[in-house]
Formats: structure tokens, C-alpha cells, sequence
């Protein structure tokens, strides 16, 4: 069965996915929830965002994926609430391991929290942890656990300084 799905998705579903007219997200939602995303209200899916196995994504409300992001989703992918996945970011669950020879793939969930930002031409690897609030400056390695309410950029990607919300009472 999960061949059958993994065929439909890869011969009808990414076609359907790929010809919607550039502001049918709701559309896109709507197919992607067919293949078994979970996903909250009024999320946003980019028609060039490659998505491989849409059943292992779950999506917050307002979540936002960019133009030409990359999702690999061997391992589940949660993303939170009020999140954004900018242009050209990749997440990937499976990565080989050039330690051991063979079958050498690493596969691990994601996980980014609400309102974190994964900043253009950032690469988030297996097991990676995005926690609440984080912005991941563009083009950074994240690979771990990156704090809460923290701006972090670089290879790999670490704390530079707190995320501070002006003007929020």
C-alpha cells in the first residue's frame, strides 16, 4: 500500500501539485491533506516546493513553505504555528553517513516550533530541533537543538543573540 501511495503521489499528486494557478493555496492544501499531510488552517504551500512523502508532514496554522523550499520527509516533519519555511530552505530527514559503508542512511524527525522563522538557503538536517520563536539566519546548517527565542545563523548554526518582540503588550 505505501508503494501504491508513494507511486500516485510521485506520478499524479506532484502534477497537480506543480499546474495550480500561483494563489490556489487552499487548493494545494486541500490535495496534500488527500495524501495524508495534517496540516492547521490557512497554511501556504509555494506550487515549486518539492515535497516527497506529504503523510509525514504536519503543518500549523499559518505555516508558510516558500518558493522552491525542499522537504524531505522520510521521518515525520512538525512544524508549529505561525512558522515560515523561506525560499530555497531544504529539510532533510535522511542523510547518509560517510562513516560506514552500505546502507548508511541516518533518518530522523524534525521538529520546529511555533512561530520559529527557517531563514532562504537554510539546510536543517535529521534531528534537528527548532525551538519556540527561533529565527535560523539565511543559509545556515542547523543540525541539534537550537534555543528558544533566539536568533541563530552559521555552519552549524548556533545562538547569536535573544529574539526580542518590540511593541507587544
Amino acid at each position: 500500500m505505501k508503494q501504491f501511495k508513494k507511486l500516485l503521489w510521485n506520478t499524479v499528486g506532484k502534477t497537480l501539485f506543480r499546474l495550480t494557478p500561483h494563489n490556489a493555496y487552499r487548493y494545494r492544501t486541500t490535495l496534500l491533506k488527500l495524501f495524508g499531510m495534517k496540516c492547521g488552517k490557512r497554511v501556504r504551500f509555494r506550487r515549486n516546493v518539492s515535497i516527497d512523502k506529504p503523510w509525514n508532514i504536519t503543518a500549523g496554522d499559518l505555516a508558510i513553505f516558500g518558493d522552491c523550499a525542499i522537504v524531505n520527509a522520510s521521518a515525520p516533519i512538525r512544524i508549529g504555528k505561525r512558522c515560515v519555511v523561506s525560499q530555497y530552505a531544504m529539510l532533510m530527514t535522511k542523510q547518509g553517513d560517510c562513516n560506514l559503508r552500505g546502507s548508511t542512511n541516518i533518518v530522523r524527525s524534525i521538529h520546529i516550533e511555533d512561530d520559529s522563522w527557517v531563514a532562504a538557503d537554510t539546510l536543517v538536517l535529521p534531528g534537528s530541533h527548532i525551538e519556540k520563536g527561533v529565527v535560523v539566519g539565511a543559509r545556515s546548517l542547523v543540525d541539534g537543538t537550537l534555543p528558544s527565542w533566539s536568533i541563530c545563523m552559521g555552519e552549524p548554526a548556533a545562538k547569536r543573540t535573544e529574539r526580542v518582540l518590540h511593541g507587544m503588550a
